[in-house]
């Protein structure tokens, strides 16, 4: 169990790292970097994690505990083809939770094309995502639209699309285009809800 003032440093180096990955990227982060952004030293980063790797997967996983599967607990599916609240609700959630832990997001890309651990941790992200869009496949069918879909590549589809189109949106590369939010979740929800029930 940490002190208080255990406590306050771990997170001071958490806070720091998550907004450096966000700007830099994972790579692009040094250990110096993260402890001066925090006003701490290397060796209280060493207390209370091995190295750089270490830190993003305490991140990621308390990212996954804590905001992922908590935001999934709840979920009502769609009534009708008509609730789009539900598109809009579940793609709200989704873009807010990407955006507020985008360094995360990116860290954790980056080195899953390299490291299974992480590989493993980004397809957990994955499978959150695609369990939701299979269950709302699922009450499609259930509702007599989008028999033909299957359901599990539909959701893998999905999944994937929202993760890269909200990666390059919300991360720093943009593709040149100006979108804010509003419109991005428009988006998001229309080719979801299409897919399912075709308008």
């Amino acid at each position: 169990m940490l002190s208080a003032k255990g406590q306050q440093t771990r997170q001071a180096i958490e806070l720091a790292s998550r907004k450096l990955f966000a700007e830099r990227g994972f790579h692009g982060t040094t250990l110096v970097d993260i402890t001066s952004a925090a006003g701490k030293s290397p060796a209280a980063f060493y207390r209370y994690f091995t190295d750089k790797e270490d830190l993003l997967a305490a991140l990621a996983q308390s990212f996954l505990r804590e905001v992922v599967t908590p935001s999934g607990l709840s979920l009502q599916l769609p009534e009708s083809p008509d609730d789009d609240a539900f598109f809009t609700a579940v793609v709200t959630g989704y873009w807010t939770m990407f955006k507020q832990n985008i360094g995360i997001m990116i860290a954790v890309a980056q080195l899953a094309t390299t490291q299974p651990r992480f590989a493993s941790v980004q397809n957990e992200f994955r499978r959150f995502g695609m369990d939701i869009v299979t269950a709302s496949v699922r009450r499609a069918q259930e509702q007599g639209y989008g028999v033909e879909l299957n359901p599990e590549y539909t959701a893998a589809a999905i999944a994937l699309l929202f993760e890269n189109f909200t990666t390059v949106f919300v991360g720093p590369s943009g593709l040149g285009l100006d979108i804010d939010d509003d419109d991005a979740i428009a988006t998001l929800s229309r080719i979801w809800k299409k897919t399912l029930y075709g308008f």
